[in-house]
């Protein structure tokens, strides 16, 4: 399989630049092999809202807290990830996040261990900017960690920004359709026998439950309809 996307294979969508990170971190370039085989390209919402939203907004989320430090940008999302404890522990620990918030807490007040640091990485396949520059974070050999059940048999498509607050902008959703369709051709896979999910489908799948991912805002069956349109016009 070629490890990088082949953005030509959108056949002249609209989209942004590209550009390879499948080296931002040594932990990416360790990662265990992808099946090779595609049943689900699962979208997900990471990174701070534009502006902070208002007291009634964040009084309904799970116990009222926006969670944060990932900032707006792909250089926010590594440093997160790779840095910061909870990031850290996010794709370097298993278990479920009260299992890890004792170990979040201990390397807050002492520092990520070096070991640990060293298997960081940011775990989407790709990463899209506000502007519609896209990011590949992952080989396409590699897998994630960005959904259970679907780490090593799907490929995680991240917007930066929180769509429970703020709708995507098109230049992402453009970008978002381009690397689908283009992934979808590169992989010899199609619609439906690849499904295409928001992470909360993916994480009710495996009986878990929702995070507002991708959230309110992100027109899902709007986007699923373009990808699954072009996938077929451009067979």
């Amino acid at each position: 399989m070629k490890p990088v996307l082949d953005l030509s294979l959108a056949q002249g969508l609209p989209c942004g630049s590209f550009s390879d990170r499948t080296e931002h971190s040594a932990g990416a370039k360790r990662r265990s092999a992808h099946d090779g085989v595609c049943k689900a390209l699962v979208f997900h919402r990471i990174g701070e809202p534009e502006r902070v939203p208002p007291e009634e907004e964040l009084a309904k989320l799970p116990g009222g807290i926006l969670p944060g430090g990932e900032g707006r940008s792909v250089e926010g999302v590594i440093d997160f990830f790779t840095n910061n404890p909870e990031g850290v522990a996010t794709v370097t620990l298993d278990g479920t996040y009260d299992d890890k918030r004792p170990t979040i807490g201990k390397w807050t007040r002492e520092g990520v261990p070096p070991e640990q640091a060293a298997k960081a990485f940011v775990p989407y396949t790709f990463l899209i900017e506000p502007d519609g520059s896209i990011h590949q974070m992952l080989r396409l050999d590699a897998a994630g960690a960005h959904a259970r059940g679907f780490n090593q048999s799907g490929y995680g498509v991240a917007f930066i920004g929180d769509f429970r607050f703020e709708p995507p902008t098109e230049e992402q959703l453009d970008s978002g359709v381009a690397v689908c369709v283009a992934l979808l051709h590169q992989l010899k896979g199609k619609v439906p026998a690849v499904k295409l999910l928001s992470h909360d489908e993916a994480r009710a799948a495996m009986g878990q439950g929702p995070k507002e991912c991708t959230g309110k805002h992100f027109p899902l069956d709007a986007i699923r309809k373009r990808i699954t349109d072009e996938s077929r016009r451009n067979s």
